[in-house]
């Protein structure tokens, strides 16, 4: 029993830091050319919890396009939830699909 309870404990821990470490370092996902300019944002506005009344922790961020000066892309927080942003150099960051369950 005492070992069960120990090793609950050490995943959870584990788990807990590996969720820290994403938190201020998400998967970023690239596959198109933006300017560096660009990624350095994302990474930057995709760091940290969404809110303080929503503990939602950034994990993965997908860039989806880049046209007209204007990127978009969607970040996936755990537990559960995507929002769709875009970003203009100059004009700063929108969202374009509020925080939703994933489909």
């Amino acid at each position: 029993m005492k070992k069960k309870i120990g090793m609950g404990i050490i995943i959870t821990v584990v788990f807990i830091i590996v969720l820290f470490v994403f938190s201020k370092n998400p998967i970023v996902s690239c596959n198109i050319e933006i300017p560096e300019s660009y990624m350095e944002a994302v990474k930057e506005q995709a760091e940290g919890v969404y809110s303080n009344r929503l503990p939602l922790i950034p994990v993965y961020v997908r860039i989806d396009s880049y046209a007209e000066e204007k990127l978009y892309y969607t970040i996936y927080y755990f537990p559960l939830g995507i929002v769709g942003m875009s970003y203009i150099e100059g004009e700063g960051y929108n969202i374009e699909k509020p925080l939703s369950r994933l489909s």
